[in-house]
């Protein structure tokens, strides 16, 4: 019986989602009596559960990203739309448009831009303020689009702030943990060069004890592996066309 080793092209979540099958595989067999596979299992756990959790980072963060993102697009649709209104031929929507360009003017938009979230998220809080003024308000009014951008606004900086808060309460549970690639680096060399490695030999040496989670173990890392060498054969094809 042949055990591959798993490739170092795994993705990340491949690493995770392999280490937890593997787990898994050894919960259903009767090896608790060999102490060093269960000091070996052991710390794949821990590095499991490390790498689950940064992975779940990473997600996190793409969120906070794209929540920015969410927000600065009618942002900016609130600086272009009031601007365009200030050449309006009707000397009422222009004299509106006046006003509520007066307030964005105090909040530069490439300011608001280059600011960090919780710098940007105060000045479009100060923002959103100003713009409930009375007579703001009633400027806005004659503006056909502006209300429905502000409240547009309103909505997506309420789903960052909600988003900003989840991340930061996580990251605080879960300081100074390693980054995903590193964990999955480290534990790509837990299975490789000790599991791996100890069951190649066991299940020689002891085929009735070791011999079905020796099985298990080699047709869960071959399931991944045979994914990953396609999915490296496919981009290599997509790159070789491109060329």
């Amino acid at each position: 019986m042949k055990i591959e080793k798993l490739m170092q092209r795994s993705y990340n979540g491949e690493v995770a989602t392999v280490t937890e099958s593997i787990l898994k595989a050894a919960a259903t067999k009767a090896l608790g009596d060999d102490s060093f596979l269960s000091g070996v299992l052991e710390k794949m756990g821990n590095e499991e559960e490390n790498l689950s959790y940064a992975i779940r980072q990473d997600k996190a963060v793409s969120e906070l990203e794209t929540a920015d993102d969410k927000r600065e697009k009618p942002l900016r649709a609130l600086y272009n739309l009031s601007s365009g209104y200030l050449y309006h031929p009707d000397e009422t929507i222009s004299a509106a448009a006046h006003t509520v360009c007066t307030v964005l003017d105090k909040y530069p938009l490439s300011e608001l831009l280059r600011a960090n979230y919780a710098q940007e998220s105060a000045l479009i809080e100060s923002l959103l303020k100003d713009l409930e003024a009375e007579d703001v308000k009633a400027a806005i009014a004659l503006l056909t689009g502006v209300a429905e951008t502000v409240v547009a606004i309103r909505t997506a900086q309420d789903a960052f702030t909600s988003t900003f808060i989840a991340y930061s309460e996580a990251k605080a549970r879960h300081n100074n943990k390693d980054t995903a690639t590193k964990l999955k680096s480290a534990l790509l060399k837990l299975i490789n060069n000790e599991l791996v490695i100890y069951l190649r030999a066991m299940a020689i040496a002891a085929t009735d004890t070791y011999g079905d989670f020796a099985a298990a173990t080699a047709q869960i890392i071959a399931d991944n592996n045979d994914k990953v060498r396609k999915r490296i054969n496919k981009k290599d094809s997509v790159e070789t066309e491109e060329n």
